[in-house]
């Protein structure tokens, strides 16, 4: 499988072809990044006192680097030599999962030692050591080669054929994660076992797509389509490849959707929607939809390159197929207009000449999920103007952050987001989780949503939220039917410092005029953001633009003008 990885002819085209320039530049600043101290294996002290974070991420990120370096300058012996020790550490872990995940899903602690408990990343690494060893098993010494079998077979291939486990019947990324990385070391290392499992890895993907309607959207959120999504079709290729055209997932309807989702989550050549826990420059494997391209020719669209380091993903199957399957005639200098309308799942996107939009109806039930239906984002000139702060960077690191506590932090509570919110603090905190669609409108270009649904406010009997779109403008229209006492405040959530005057804000050349029955309150709150700012610090400040609705009022008008006053 995955022949042609090995041509020496590919590989000196990529060391020598400009269009590969953007690739070996991110490349070469990762590896120099991640390689500042030899490989070694967590220690004594990091396993013990839990405190394996950060070595262990280096880890990964030095066996995917160190790898595609190898394998790009074959004659360097730099590369090779220090492949040869980064696997030969990651065969003397500990264990080839987090400690984090030994109680987050498992309820362990770091004393139980278990070298066969297969999480999202004890899988990926099996994936990525069958592949590696695939590829460089002919250079490599066989006491490595031998180790690497061993060790494969004792922390992946044992321990799926022995128990089961959790993920196996799952609905979101995980499912895709585990059971693709396992289905693909029993190709790359056990083909017989891989007939015999076969009807139990297909029950477990059928799981992970049921997560997904017929419209294709991923409600959580782009970072996990492309990595989900991206784990499935690594499996699904690989597993097309293996059986010879037998089993070919692509053919199916739903397949083509889900491949369609990255490019309606685009709003700006540099921006996707940062739905759930993502970000506005959302790093997703890039290399997908080219290797998507080679499936379904001329139906997946051109996109842009983001404004990120394209290999910044911590998994050599992701790096290597970025590599393998990308095509410089599929990277678009600009987007195209576009009206996408998610039925199924009630996203909408619209770009335009003068901006890019999006918004989502859904439920709060939904994975990785944030208090925001109703919220939408606008972005203009490769910027986000009116926000979804996405994912909290380190703050989702915190054990409660995945549990119970989620939503009091500020990021995935209803506060961070472009929704109203009555009284005091009553947003969709505890609310219900029955879905709200969104409609859309062709004859009149616009998106109407009913969202009382999504609250849980004693006297709030309707909500309707409706946008008009026109090519450089937006008009919002909130309509309440609620208790006369009930204070209604609209929020809109910015990271661009405003300019205020009366009741228009100015974001640089986007002007947000609110209608005259509401007053302006401009509120900076701090967030915790994705990447670092210019000081390296993840604590951000933004700013809530709170129109407040003069009491009695049931109605307000928001208009977002693009480019002019």
């Amino acid at each position: 499988m995955l022949e042609f990885a090995k041509d020496p002819k590919f590989w000196e085209k990529v060391r020598t072809s400009d269009d590969y320039k953007r690739l070996r530049d991110d490349l070469k600043e990762e590896y120099d990044k991640h390689n500042t101290e030899p490989p070694r294996p967590r220690s004594a002290s990091e396993i013990l006192k839990n405190q394996d974070h950060g070595t262990y991420f280096r880890n990964i990120n030095q066996l995917e680097y160190t790898a595609l370096m190898a394998l790009i300058y074959p004659d360097e012996e730099k590369y090779y030599n220090q492949l040869v020790d980064v696997i030969w550490a990651y065969l003397n872990e500990y264990t080839w999962a987090p400690l984090g995940h030994y109680n987050e899903y498992y309820n362990r602690t770091p004393a139980d030692y278990d070298p066969g408990l297969l999480d999202i990343f004890a899988c990926s690494v099996g994936f990525s050591m069958a592949e590696i060893k695939h590829l460089f098993k002919d250079k490599f010494p066989k006491l490595l080669v031998d180790r690497m079998t061993a060790e494969i077979r004792r922390r992946t291939i044992e321990p799926y054929v022995e128990r089961n486990f959790f993920w196996e019947k799952h609905n979101n990324n995980w499912t895709a994660v585990c059971v693709g990385s396992v289905g693909a070391v029993l190709m790359y290392e056990a083909p017989d076992l891989y007939y015999k499992y076969q009807e139990r890895l297909h029950k477990s993907m059928e799981c992970y797509l049921a997560s997904y309607k017929d419209d294709g959207m991923c409600v959580e959120g782009t970072a996990y389509w492309g990595f989900g999504f991206g784990f499935f079709c690594n499996y699904a290729m690989l597993e097309r490849e293996f059986t010879n055209g037998e089993v070919d997932w692509f053919k199916k309807d739903k397949i083509k959707a889900i491949s369609k989702y990255i490019q309606k989550m685009y709003i700006q050549p540099e921006v996707v929607a940062s739905y759930s826990d993502c970000n506005f420059k959302e790093v997703y494997w890039y290399g997908l939809p080219h290797m998507l391209s080679t499936v379904y020719p001329g139906e997946i669209e051109k996109l842009p390159m983001l404004n990120v380091n394209l290999l910044s993903y911590v998994h050599f199957t992701f790096g290597l197929r970025c590599i393998l399957y990308f095509n410089p005639e599929n990277v678009a200098t600009k987007l195209e207009n576009c009206t996408y309308y998610a039925e199924n799942c009630s996203y909408f996107t619209k770009r335009t000449d003068s901006y890019g939009f999006t918004c989502k109806g859904g439920d709060n039930g939904e994975s990785h999920n944030h208090r925001d239906v109703g919220s939408f984002i606008f972005a203009r000139n490769n910027k986000s103007y009116i926000c979804d702060l996405g994912y909290p960077g380190p703050t989702a690191k915190t054990p409660d952050y995945h549990g119970g506590s989620r939503y009091k932090y500020f990021n995935p509570s209803s506060f961070s987001h472009n929704i109203p919110f009555f009284g005091e603090n009553q947003g969709q905190e505890g609310c219900s989780k029955e879905p709200v669609s969104a409609d859309y409108d062709k004859k009149t270009d616009s998106v109407t949503m009913n969202l009382e649904v999504a609250y849980c406010v004693e006297g709030l009997e309707r909500y309707k939220r409706t946008f008009y779109f026109a090519d450089d403008e937006i008009l919002m229209h909130d309509k309440f039917k609620a208790d006369k006492g009930i204070k209604i405040t609209e929020r809109f959530v910015t990271t661009t410092k405003p300019r205020v005057k009366g009741n228009t804000v100015a974001l640089d050349d986007v002007h947000i005029v609110g209608s005259d029955n509401s007053t302006l309150k401009i509120a900076e709150v701090p967030y915790s953001a994705q990447f670092p700012d210019e000081n390296g610090s993840f604590d951000q400040i933004c700013y809530c633009l709170d129109f407040v609705l003069n009491e009695g009022e049931k109605d307000f008008k928001l208009k977002i003008i693009a480019g002019k006053k």
